[in-house]
């Protein structure tokens, strides 16, 4: 059951950062404000610089929330599937309750018992999505809640990533003055968003085109299969074009969007100025050799990934190949795909007004996967958080070494603040005891002469 409620999407890409703000209502997704701002400090989809990733975020964030009238707090950040691993995993727990019925603390526990599985330091655990509970030998059960029974067990799928990776991501996003709601495994995102329930079933590969990188999905049986990264995309078409012509990056990027092609045979033998280093006149460029620069780039990545697909066997998926990212958008790219990869391909495009751009389907996944959430994947996340901020304590954004030291620090400042009254007090009771004998002796002294 979809969640009602506010969803903001993060994409921090490579060449550019996108936020996207979504309404949830009675299981309906409108979009209320969307940015697009240019990216920093990211490298391959990495950051690589903290300070100047979270300013990139700041200035999105702010157009985002400029447009959409609210103010953003929660994000739910797109996650690469760098050195991503999956590991099927279960847990099993007896129902201790006295009414034997399955409540929220026995679903989390029943993770956590999953989570038990030893890990290198290196790695972490990013998510866990149960895919069925089974209630005293009853299977298939999606929500074991309300239910009664002794023993409760659970199977599912264990995403683990690298540490340094996650903890770069959650310090920047941090320091750009947010909190992190969800961090989301972005193929996971895209095949629920991009695929049809059919197409997750009998199996699809989705080819998200970026910038610095391109990512690459495969599902089938409703289970991410393979998901794979090439540290190749559409900058690397705009560097080809640079070099083969001579012209500025700049240049060489408004070349690409304005005459080029993916598709060689489908180009007209129409020519255009080109300003080339080193020439005092631009010179002619014709549209079909352009279109040969920027066919050679995407072919290289396409064949790439038809050997790995080729591999596991997932080429021939009935669902076929969807091509989504900003690297979709130049004319041909279909018909290049269908060409290397011999099976069914097309382009996904989101039927979101203003947004529909097969660059912003990426940021639009992460805040439908979020707002789609169930309770018992928050129960599930829940359990896989509060057993990471054990793990993790060394690289915790929120300064973890500070909590055992607080107490130790407090007494002595409450001490030395106490001292005061206790040494005024002192005082005090001295000069009562010295007014007291004083007194005495004055009284004794005049009964003397009484």
């Amino acid at each position: 059951m979809a969640r009602n409620g506010f969803f903001t999407g993060l994409d921090i890409g490579t060449s550019s950062i996108k936020v996207l703000v979504a309404e949830h209502v009675n299981g309906e997704m409108n979009v209320i404000g969307v940015s697009n701002a240019k990216s920093a400090g990211v490298k391959d989809g990495i950051i690589v610089d903290i300070e100047a990733a979270s300013n990139a975020i700041k200035t999105a964030i702010s157009q985002a929330e400029e447009k959409a009238g609210i103010s953003i707090n929660l994000v739910n950040v797109g996650l690469p599937a760098n050195l991503l691993q999956i590991e099927a995993t279960q847990g099993m727990i007896p129902v201790t309750s006295d009414s034997k019925e399955i409540t929220d603390a026995d679903v989390e526990n029943v993770v956590k018992s999953a989570l038990t599985k030893s890990m290198t330091p290196d790695r972490e655990v990013i998510t866990f999505i149960p895919e069925e509970f089974t209630v005293d030998g009853f299977q298939g059960i999606r929500d074991p809640r309300g239910m009664m029974g002794i023993r409760l067990e659970m199977r599912g799928l264990l995403y683990t990533g690298p540490r340094t990776i996650l903890h770069n991501l959650r310090k920047t996003v941090e320091r750009a003055g947010l909190q992190v709601e969800n961090i989301i495994i972005s193929p996971l995102a895209m095949i629920k968003t991009v695929l049809n329930e059919g197409e997750r079933e009998f199996g699809a590969t989705v080819i998200d085109m970026g910038g610095g990188q391109t990512t690459v999905a495969s599902v089938r049986s409703q289970e991410l299969q393979f998901t794979n990264i090439y540290q190749e995309g559409g900058d690397y078409v705009t560097k080809d074009i640079s070099k083969v012509l001579k012209t500025s990056q700049k240049l060489a990027e408004g070349l690409k969007f304005n005459y080029g092609e993916a598709y060689v045979p489908s180009v007209g033998d129409e020519v255009f100025h080109v300003e080339v280093i080193g020439e005092v006149e631009p010179v002619q460029v014709s549209e079909k050799y352009l279109a040969e620069i920027i066919s050679a780039r995407i072919k290289h990545i396409f064949d790439q990934i038809k050997q790995d697909l080729e591999r596991r066997h997932l080429l021939d998926l009935p669902g076929g190949i969807v091509i989504i990212g900003g690297g979709a958008i130049l004319p041909g790219i279909e018909e290049l795909a269908q060409e290397v990869f011999g099976v069914n391909v097309k382009l996904y495009v989101p039927n979101q007004i203003g947004i529909r751009n097969p660059a912003f389907a990426h940021v639009i996944s992460l805040s439908e996967y979020a707002g789609n959430l169930t309770d018992v994947d928050i129960l599930a996340q829940a359990a896989v958080h509060g057993d990471q901020r054990l793990r993790q304590q060394p690289i915790q954004f929120e300064r973890p070494v500070q909590q055992p030291v607080v107490p130790e620090e407090i007494e002595p400042l409450v001490n030395v603040e106490q001292q005061h009254p206790v040494e005024e007090q002192k005082q005090e009771q001295k000069q009562e005891e010295k007014t007291t004998f004083t007194n005495r002796m004055k009284n004794l002294i005049g009964n003397m002469f009484d």
